[in-house]
């Protein structure tokens, strides 16, 4: 059920405290002030944030919101000219956005897809000790925390439960087993009251048939954020930089193959690591098929020496598999820049390629 007024209007509200420099919260917001009659809260609204546009050095954005004010006749019509003086001062002036924080899930929708997005979603009062996610079970519905903090923690094969991290407002989980269908990977436990926004995969697949430009940008970036978390939980990156975790969540890419699916490494500049799944190389010695398992984490590529499979090996996706596929240019300058990547690449290789050959356990 979607959304009513008050509760969008409740959702926005919480959004607004998470990312009150954002455009695509703040905008629909003061309308649905003025739609409720509330004009006093909306041009109040405004006025704030003509004041952080201003001091962001976003000055166009700024006298756009000083029009709002004057349409809905603000009384400080003192401060409503001096921002609008300094902002035309300031026209061609840069400015610096590192520090502002943006709701990125929407940021490249238009307002009201936006709006219509979020309308989709369902309002759920979470109580502290309560698990909204479990580890390992499969369900095709994400989160987006409107108010409170929540634990994210999974437990071991041993049965020692481990902390991950924190989320907080404006923060969302889940989005990688809603779009692709995986297992939970973790659990997520309530650490206080906790309101979040909970939507159906439908959501996106409605977004793109309705909006596909729009529909296409949501999925890159979740896309792109499923690759920042392999960045992360690979070991062969334990030692990368940020910003290099950022230059290869931008430049990779994700490809899905269903099982019994051949995906040999096309020819181009490229390495690959299984980011979901299995898949199974095989060689013939002597007249029989010698197979190895690759599973999650696994590296090859034909474009490097390095990471080229034994000759005339296939590679067979044994059950359904998300592989990244990485410009070689990345392995290239991280094998340059960190000792770590490259000794445990040439680690990996070497029991990769004796397991093809028969000679050691699957990897």
């Amino acid at each position: 059920m979607a959304l009513n007024e008050q509760e969008l209007t409740y959702a926005y509200q919480g959004l607004l405290h998470a990312f009150p420099e954002d455009l695509h919260i703040a905008r629909p917001m003061i309308q649905m002030l003025q739609d409720r009659g509330d004009n006093e809260a909306a041009r109040d609204l405004a006025m704030d944030m003509a004041r952080r546009m201003l001091a962001l050095g976003y000055s166009t954005y700024a006298l756009a919101f000083i029009t709002i004010c004057e349409q809905l006749k603000h009384p400080d019509t003192d401060e409503i000219e001096s921002i609008k003086t300094m902002a035309e001062l300031t026209l061609s002036a840069t400015h610096q956005d590192d520090d502002v924080k943006m709701f990125e899930l929407i940021e490249t929708l238009s307002d009201s897809e936006a709006k219509d997005f979020l309308r989709k979603g369902t309002i759920l009062e979470v109580q502290k000790g309560e698990s909204i996610v479990k580890q390992g079970e499969i369900s095709r519905k994400f989160y987006l925390i409107l108010d409170g903090t929540m634990r994210v923690h999974v437990k071991t094969r041993s049965g020692q439960d481990i902390d991950l991290t924190n989320l907080q407002k404006g923060e969302f989980f889940g989005e990688f087993a809603c779009v692709y269908h995986l297992p939970r990977t973790a659990t997520v436990t309530a650490s206080s009251k906790v309101t979040v926004l909970e939507f159906d995969n439908e959501v996106i697949t409605e977004l793109v048939d309705t909006s596909p430009e729009a529909g296409e940008s949501l999925m890159g970036f979740v896309k792109r954020r499923m690759i920042a978390s392999v960045s992360h939980a690979h070991p062969i990156f334990t030692d990368i930089e940020d910003v290099d975790r950022t230059w290869l969540a931008d430049e990779a890419t994700l490809v899905e193959y269903e099982a019994g699916e051949s995906f040999l490494p096309e020819k181009g500049d490229y390495f690959y690591i299984i980011a979901f799944g299995k898949a199974k190389a095989c060689i013939k010695i002597d007249g029989k098929d010698q197979c190895c398992e690759l599973s999650v984490n696994a590296l090859f590529g034909n474009a490097s020496e390095v990471l080229k499979l034994p000759d005339e090996a296939t590679l067979i996706a044994t059950e359904r598999c998300l592989v990244c596929k990485v410009p070689l240019t990345i392995f290239d300058a991280f094998s340059k820049a960190y000792g770590g990547f490259e000794h445990w690449v040439e680690k990996h290789v070497k029991t990769r390629n004796d397991c093809c050959k028969g000679k050691t356990k699957p990897v």
